[in-house]
């Protein structure tokens, strides 16, 4: 199986991550490029997400990254 997103823009960014769902911020465990699948700690829990069904990501920076930019296809250059 290909990569759905893109390892080396995702690794670029400052990190830790962060993602908002159902209104608050959580902090990203980690993200599977191939199936695009990512972990949040809520609350002391791993929770699976799919990338699809959020829009926002934050890195360490305070940048906010849309969460199509994730994707291979995207050009975000």
């Amino acid at each position: 199986m290909a990569d759905l997103l893109n390892m080396e823009f995702i690794n670029s960014l400052p990190h830790p991550l962060w993602v908002q769902s159902l209104g608050s911020w959580w902090p990203v465990h980690d993200i599977e490029v191939e199936t695009g699948l990512f972990r949040i700690d809520a609350c002391g829990m791993l929770d699976v997400l799919h990338i699809s069904g959020v829009s926002t990501f934050r890195d360490s920076a305070g940048n906010m990254h849309d969460s199509d930019s994730f994707y291979l296809e995207d050009d975000h250059a």
